[in-house]
């Protein structure tokens, strides 16, 4: 058996290509704020049962993107709303990497024209290197990325052998490329899966992202800054929808990357 088939699609795509990776951003795990309490008194991101790995407990990270969604009331409360630990990309222990979010694909949120592929086809851990390379292949640089702002079709065909026996290759472009619609900022963020727990100390932890209510708290601040030696995040609360919230973090994290040279090559 081909072993590039064997491994999926993509795989074999990131083989057969010569490709100038992009960097890795950290990883980012997002959570409901309410858990800050659970994770400052266990110390640890511990996996859970995962109900689209059956069989499995898996905890998820993102390559550098605070992709997270939830249904919420149309004003939650600052407990409700999301909270994220930017975390090194050496930390995770990966067990997989895909694209995209899984939970996304699996539930039918993706169009058509790349549900109807096997989530097999986009597996790529056996490539330690598969993270830098996605992110180069598709965006060139992790700014690109990190802003979701694709290769035009014209330079990736031009740029990169894509048969037309590669169509998963031409799916992942096609969804990354898409506007409007049900499709989010899901469709194209790295997933990290991991059935290891990371230990929330020093040499892990760069920052954490919480509702603005929390700096109330001296216990979440002093845990932050002096227990992880990391940087505390916040972001403002307003009588607005959830939707405003994701916004306010990607802006956040997006100006901790850039003022600690995490978007220099």
């Amino acid at each position: 058996m081909n072993v590039f088939l064997a491994m999926g699609s993509l795989f074999e795509f990131l083989q057969k290509n010569q490709i100038e990776k992009g960097r890795a951003l950290p990883a980012v795990h997002s959570s409901e704020a309410y858990l800050i309490k659970k994770f400052m008194k266990t110390g640890r991101i511990e996996p859970q049962p995962c109900k689209f790995f059956e069989g499995e407990k898996l905890s998820y990270f993102f390559l550098g993107r605070p992709a997270f969604k939830r249904s919420l009331d149309a004003e939650p409360d600052y407990w409700e709303l999301p909270m994220s630990f930017v975390v090194k990309y050496d930390s995770i222990k990966r067990k997989r990497i895909f694209p995209f979010d899984t939970g996304a694909f699996r539930s039918g949120i993706y169009p058509h024209f790349i549900s109807m592929m096997d989530l097999e086809e986009f597996e790529v851990e056996k490539d330690h290197e598969a993270a830098e390379k996605i992110v180069g292949t598709f965006f060139g640089t992790s700014r690109n990325y990190f802003l979701l702002n694709p290769r035009s079709k014209g330079d990736f065909e031009n740029r990169f052998d894509v048969s037309v026996l590669d169509e998963e290759i031409r799916a992942l472009h096609k969804l990354v490329s898409l506007k409007g619609g049900s499709t989010d900022d899901r469709r194209f963020a790295i997933e990290l899966q991991t059935d290891h727990q990371l230990e929330l100390i020093r040499e892990n932890v760069l920052a954490v992202v919480l509702p603005e209510a929390y700096i109330e708290a001296p216990k979440v601040v002093t845990y932050v800054e002096k227990e992880l030696g990391a940087e505390l995040i916040t972001y403002p609360l307003y009588p607005l929808k959830k939707d405003y919230y994701y916004y306010a973090i990607y802006e956040k994290i997006d100006h901790f990357f850039r003022s600690n040279g995490f978007y220099r090559v």
